[in-house]
């Protein structure tokens, strides 16, 4: 079980909340959380099978109740500093598969070992791209 925290995933949207937390599987986890705030809120009210009135507001009550405590202890804590991460854009279909905005997808005979060669050749496929595509730096343009 991961929790994220702190000044940068305060300030993420609740699609990049959902978005790191479901990535916390990927690397193993058995679940990613970010406790409720008033961006959680805020994306929850007045959406579909939300409570309405009185009980929106007992609803929050108690939310706000299921923070971890300021004195909490963990396992192992990881401090990352946001500001020193790149942002990367995939060109595969895992994580591992990615490269910087404008850079390029990899060409197949790049990889030494047969197992990443086979990945990589089945997630070019897969993704539809050609090595030596170019990845774009807009956020929303995958690989053209």
């Amino acid at each position: 079980m991961v929790e994220y925290r702190g000044e940068a995933i305060e300030k993420m949207s609740m699609e990049g909340r959902m978005t790191i937390c479901n990535m916390s599987i990927e690397w193993g986890a058995r679940a990613g959380m970010v406790a409720s705030d008033e961006t959680t809120f805020t994306y929850l009210k007045d959406r579909p099978h939300a409570p309405r009135g009185a009980q929106w507001d007992k609803a929050v009550a108690y939310w706000r109740t299921l923070r971890t405590d300021d004195d909490a202890t963990f396992d192992a804590e990881i401090h990352v500093d946001a500001s020193n991460l790149a942002p990367f854009v995939t060109w595969g279909t895992n994580p591992g598969q990615g490269v910087p905005p404008g850079g390029v997808a990899p060409a197949v005979e790049d990889f030494e070992d047969e197992v990443a060669r086979s990945a990589a050749l089945r997630a070019l496929e897969y993704v539809d791209l050609t090595p030596g595509t170019k990845c774009a730096s807009s956020p929303l343009t995958p690989c053209s």
